[in-house]
């Protein structure tokens, strides 16, 4: 991807593998990415699979946004865990491209996002 990405950078989020439609990314979860009751906030689960799917979409020489996003969660995360998300594309064309991020936590599946990219 082009450029610097400090708000990744911020929460923590780090860059595992990426190649032509596809990123890995972690985030060990720490007591700033919590929420009131304990658990791993939905918006650091999110901004985590953000991250991978615009890592997996902006690979190369490609410049790519997000025009649809959405995420289902499955489990809780808490402070200490360390969390995977892996972006896959699954279908692109001349202008569009699909990808699914799974989030794992160990070999748990904890989050499902899906995301449309249009390339510009």
């Amino acid at each position: 991807m082009k450029g610097k990405d400090i708000f990744r950078e911020n929460l923590g989020i780090k860059v595992l593998e990426v190649k032509d439609g596809y990123a890995k990314l972690s985030l060990q979860i720490t007591k700033n990415h919590t929420n009131s009751i304990g658990t791993a906030h939905g918006g650091a689960i999110f901004a985590l699979a953000d991250c991978a799917f615009a890592e997996a979409a902006n690979f190369g020489e490609n410049i790519a946004v997000a025009v649809q996003v959405s995420i289902n969660f499955m489990k809780p995360a808490f402070e200490g865990d360390i969390l995977t998300a892996e972006a896959v594309r699954v279908s692109e064309g001349r202008t569009l491209g699909f990808y699914h991020v799974t989030i794992f936590k160990e070999d748990k599946k904890i989050a499902f996002f899906s995301g449309l990219a249009f390339k510009t």
